[in-house]
């Protein structure tokens, strides 16, 4: 749909009722549609522009809103936002809005789209079925936790956080720039059986705590007693309402402050990026693979300007450098933070992907779905944990039998598995290429090529970025992310973070026989994908601390193998044939506890020196236990890192990205403070003090 016909379809919202534009709703009055429309006027207001301004940064409106219901809400919001994008691109004005949703019942997209056929939403004639389309296309999954939309060019932002909301906004890390403006409440929440859900005291501090200080709180009832009632908690709790008076409450305020600090103080040992004393700077990027492509998307979004310094004379000449990889989520029996970090990042990676290829890029990819089996007694007892471990969402995963696993591949697979529908494979180094040049049409994002840093120094002009045995200056930045993959540990200030490299060679395959008829990416012993461009991958060796990254024609034979020891009583392996000798060899680096590496980096001999210290002191160990968790980890301040993504860089990079970019920003991250505590670059030394254990 271009332009002239969106506009359009926007227009005719303003001539049409929201009941009749929603369909038959009963949940829809004369009433709700009025407040709905005052809300929504409301935001408009305040996200229209005065032309003389000329201000050319992104600007940022955000909104929370309590419960998701059937999304109408959204899609209005969605569909005047879209005119008011629309109207606002004549004076070269962006508009950025982030909205947060809070519903406590997860839902998925089979869920949604079944509601929106039996209204007629997605009835071609209905000028809201664009954007009902586009929330559905963002397939959104029945999980607990963040799920971070992009709508409309990202220049929407929806985050939907499922499950208990006291619990999510809880660990919402308090943004250091952006905060929530207006808030808005369905009906449904304010009823008896959803009240103790949203309308308590603890919660609305909560998300005061989040808000700005004059934030307002639309809640719709269908009564005047309840919404007297509501109102008076919303005031006491700081929100202007429309019985409230217009004035500041300096007393909430200053609770508000209180809980912010305290929220900080919580989690004071993994300190947050300060903002950059200089707005305008860019920022370095030294990296050129998925996650230094995938922070500049997503600090382009955010109108900042960057400077990635390549070493290659090409992006992705590294681990990302492979011809296909496998995008799944990484699942545990228990369904712990690592589990659910993964389901989030997952899908977040499928959505960046799509929307860039519904955006004209060229990303090889296809979700075909990945098929999870063992492969020895001891892998189908772990994998059976996991299946039985939890009662996944079908979105997620299921499980099948071995005429269901064999349909679904094409090729014989005599045993039972664990399916992943939404997942599939892309090209790594396409994603990278199609992030930056989609970067560069958002911001001034320049790649220097052929740019190998070899040390950085700390300088009254900020970070130096030096090259070669001589030491020859390259550039200044205030602030600067390391996103080197294999290359992370090489300066003197990243060498003792704790990951690991693991080479991997991974073997090119021509199609033939049954092999030609795989439909599915294979995960067993290694993974297989289905043919592209005349190849199959299958892989990948894994050797840690590698000597050197040449071809191996041991390994190059062990990848023959991999299927052959998977499915040793079916044919198709037999087809892998490897005797072309055609491979590529990348190097991942690997944290013990699987998390990547995202944040600040450590100072360890300050650590250390402290500890020391410690060590040597007459005080109780409970004192230094107390310290270490109330007192912020010695940092390289304006020196952060982005890494070790293992063999799962491109399930994980993207959202890894994304945090530490709304983080350099301060924005509202799609991470809690807890999972930004567990990917910390200095939680493994942490992890000890905090228990008030020793170092070594």
């Amino acid at each position: 749909m271009n332009k002239t016909t969106l506009l359009s379809t926007s227009n005719n919202l303003h001539t049409l009722p929201i009941c009749e534009l929603l369909g038959d709703n009963v949940n829809q009055n004369s009433r709700y549609s009025q407040q709905v429309n005052h809300y929504i006027s409301t935001v408009l207001q305040t996200s229209d522009y005065d032309a003389k301004s000329n201000r050319n940064q992104r600007e940022l409106l955000t909104l929370g809103q309590f419960g998701f219901g059937n999304g109408h809400e959204i899609i209005l919001l969605l569909a005047a936002l879209q005119q008011v994008n629309l109207q606002n691109d004549l004076k070269q004005v962006h508009k950025r809005v982030h909205i947060s949703v809070f519903e406590p019942i997860a839902i998925n997209r089979k869920q949604i789209e079944h509601q929106w056929q039996q209204q007629g939403l997605l009835n071609t004639h209905n000028p809201l079925c664009p954007f009902a389309q586009a929330l559905l296309d963002c397939e959104i999954a029945a999980i607990e936790g963040c799920q971070r939309l992009s709508l409309l060019q990202s220049q929407v932002t929806i985050d939907l956080y499922q499950g208990s909301p006291l619990e999510q906004v809880k660990t919402i890390a308090t943004p250091n720039k952006q905060r929530i403006a207006h808030w808005f409440a369905l009906p449904h929440t304010s009823l008896e059986t959803h009240s103790d859900h949203y309308f308590n005291q603890q919660l609305l501090w909560q998300c005061g705590r989040i808000s700005t200080d004059n934030a307002r709180f639309f809640a719709s009832t269908s009564h005047d007693d309840v919404a007297l009632s509501i109102n008076e908690q919303l005031s006491r709790c700081g929100f202007l309402t429309a019985t409230s008076s217009q004035e500041n409450d300096d007393i909430a305020i200053a609770e508000r402050q209180a809980l912010r600090q305290q929220t900080r103080q919580h989690f004071a040992y993994n300190p947050m990026p300060p903002l950059s004393s200089r707005d305008g700077s860019p920022i370095a990027i030294i990296g050129g693979g998925i996650a230094s492509a995938s922070l500049a998307l997503s600090l382009a979004e955010r109108g900042k300007d960057v400077v990635i310094y390549c070493k290659d004379d090409t992006l992705g000449q590294g681990a990302s450098g492979n011809k296909q990889g496998a995008i799944y989520p990484l699942l545990t029996p228990e369904n712990g933070p690592l589990s659910q970090f993964f389901q989030q990042a997952f899908l977040y990676s499928r959505r960046r992907i799509q929307a860039l290829a519904d955006n004209g890029f060229n990303i090889s990819h296809d979700w075909c779905g990945v098929l999870h089996t063992g492969f020895d007694q001891r892998s189908q007892t772990r994998l059976d944990k996991i299946i039985d471990g939890q009662a996944w969402p079908t979105e997620i995963a299921f499980k099948v039998n071995p005429s269901q696993a064999t349909q679904l591949a094409k090729v014989d697979i005599d045993k039972s598995g664990f399916y992943y529908p939404l997942g599939g494979w892309a090209c790594p180094f396409e994603f990278a290429q199609a992030s930056i040049i989609k970067a560069q049409s958002l911001a001034k994002v320049r790649v220097i090529y052929n740019s190998d840093i070899s040390s950085l120094e700390s300088h009254p002009s900020g970070w130096q970025l030096l090259s070669g045995e001589n030491n020859t200056l390259i550039a200044s930045h205030d602030q600067v992310v390391i996103a080197s993959g294999a290359e992370l540990t090489r300066y003197k200030q990243t060498k003792q973070l704790q990951i690991t490299g693991f080479r991997g060679q991974v073997s090119h395959v021509p199609p033939q026989g049954e092999l030609a008829q795989l439909n599915t990416v294979i995960c067993a012993n290694g993974y297989l994908t289905p043919q592209h461009n005349q190849l199959h991958c299958v892989g990948a060796s894994y050797v840690k601390d590698p000597k050197h990254i040449d071809f191996c024609p041991l390994e190059q034979h062990e990848n023959s193998l991999k299927m052959q020891q998977s499915f040793p009583n079916s044919n198709w392996p037999n087809d892998i044939d490897v005797s072309n000798n055609d491979a590529r060899v990348g190097v991942r680096m690997v944290s013990r506890d699987h998390f990547p590496v995202m944040g600040c980096v450590p100072d360890v001999e300050a650590l250390f020196t402290r500890y020391a210290v410690q060590q040597q002191s007459k005080d109780k160990p409970s004192l230094w236990q107390r310290y270490w968790q109330t007192t912020p980890a010695p940092i390289y301040d304006g020196l952060y890192v982005l890494g070790g993504l293992g063999s799962r860089g491109l399930s994980s990079g993207p959202l890894v990205a994304e945090c530490l970019a709304a983080n350099l920003c301060g924005e509202l991250s799609p991470l809690s403070l807890e999972l930004q505590a567990l990917l910390s670059p200095n939680r493994m030394w942490l992890r000890k003090l905090l228990k008030g254990k020793a170092l070594m």
